[in-house]
């Protein structure tokens, strides 16, 4: 399925790219200096990268291969949506090639003998699930969602089908508004901009956006799902 433009900007990866600060000492004299880059323990990178930011993690390690792409969790030729979706409930972190060298603040994160391209997990770390570029959909599908219904008071389930409808319903205002501005184009090349007919032609162009612009907020709405405290995880 192609969709229209609105809903093309909806469905994308949001990424954050943590870079780690190391702290600046001063000596007895007050001279400063940075400490030497060292890799930080897993339970610290851990934290860093997840920040402020209090939904579970998907992290992206990039390589040579697929450096500056999302190839590692996105397919061409294989329907994402879904993954868009779910990704909406994650705090998406993506990591650089170097994170493998062992003095990388990050390197705590990556040191099994085949280090994973992608993992899940809880933000402090717990529910670790290692995922790889060729983990079928369904298996990738499967694993965010059962990190969802851990993480989350409510399962996905109802607001993925709610969303996908909206955006049903967006591709076809998209679809309407392309046909109303063409019409428009036309008449400001035959007639110019003083035709009769352009001022209707704005009005109804202009109902058309606000009903976009309310199914985005409905989008948003629908898949505004609330955490579990952390203190009822913990208790588990």
């Amino acid at each position: 399925m192609i969709r229209g433009e609105s809903a093309r900007n909806l469905l994308k990866m949001h990424w954050s790219y943590p870079v780690y600060t190391p702290p600046v000492e001063k000596d007895a004299k007050g001279s400063v200096a940075v400490r030497k880059r060292q890799a930080l323990s897993r339970e610290a990178a851990i934290a860093y990268i997840a920040g402020d930011d209090p939904r579970p993690l998907l992290v992206l390690r990039e390589c040579k291969v697929c450096n500056g792409t999302d190839d590692a969790l996105l397919k061409g030729g294989v329907d994402n949506e879904k993954t868009f979706l779910l990704s909406r409930w994650f705090h998406c972190v993506k990591l650089p090639a170097d994170v493998l060298e062992k003095d990388h603040p990050f390197h705590a994160l990556f040191t099994q003998e085949k280090p994973e391209h992608l993992f899940v997990c809880s933000i402090d770390g717990t529910n670790h699930n290692a995922l790889e570029s060729d983990t079928s959909r369904t298996k990738l599908w499967k694993s965010l969602h059962g990190l969802l219904a851990r993480e989350y008071l409510s399962k996905p389930d109802k607001p993925l089908k709610r969303a996908a409808k909206l955006l049903d319903q967006m591709d076809v205002v998209d679809r309407r508004l392309d046909e109303l501005t063409q019409r428009r184009d036309d008449l400001l090349e035959k007639d110019g901009p003083d035709s009769r007919k352009l001022p209707k032609l704005a009005k109804k162009i202009a109902k058309a956006e606000a009903e976009r612009d309310e199914l985005r907020a409905d989008i948003v709405k629908a898949t505004a799902l609330k955490l579990k405290p952390r203190e009822e995880e913990e208790a588990k």
